[in-house]
């Protein structure tokens, strides 16, 4: 009895420390969103420039760089103009507001506004060095609004 007794409390002694190194409610994750999304205009002008605001909050325990890149598309997914690019570097808990103008210099009937972010990682946090288990990686990250192109009435008076 006395040696069940013993192993029983070695067994239960060895599972809590392979649980000590299991991280505890650890989801890494990056927030990428645009700002006042209800505020943006809607309805646009040719040569007109407009601007918004998008946020990246680091949320991965660990240093991560950001390369965004700001698109307008058509509604078939084709690029019509390339808005802006960047770069930026955030450590954990860590956010970056940027704001970007555009505008729109040729005709387009409906238009995507689309901000691409890519993440590259820099170093390796603590947890990842106990037993992890990653789940699926998300590289990527795109968000977007989309913008129609208002036609200006055009009055054309032609002699009888």
């Amino acid at each position: 009895m006395k040696y069940i007794f013993m192993s029983g409390v070695l067994i239960l002694a060895g599972f809590l420390v392979a649980l000590s190194y299991i991280p505890r409610g650890i989801e890494p994750l990056t927030e990428v969103y645009i700002e006042n999304h209800e505020e943006l205009p809607r309805n646009v002008y040719l040569n007109k420039t407009y601007g918004f605001y998008f946020t990246i909050n680091n949320l991965e325990y660990q240093d991560v760089e950001y390369e965004y890149a700001i698109q307008a598309l058509n509604e078939q997914g084709e690029v019509i103009s390339e808005i802006g690019t960047g770069k930026v570097t955030l450590s954990h808990e860590q956010s970056e507001t940027i704001y970007q103008e555009y505008s729109f210099k040729e005709p387009f009937d409906r238009a995507k506004i689309q901000v691409t972010v890519k993440k590259t990682f820099i170093g390796e946090p603590e947890f990842k060095k106990k037993l992890w288990w990653p789940g699926e990686q998300v590289e990527e990250i795109k968000v977007h609004f989309w913008v129609e192109e208002i036609v200006q009435t055009k009055i054309i008076i032609t002699d009888d």
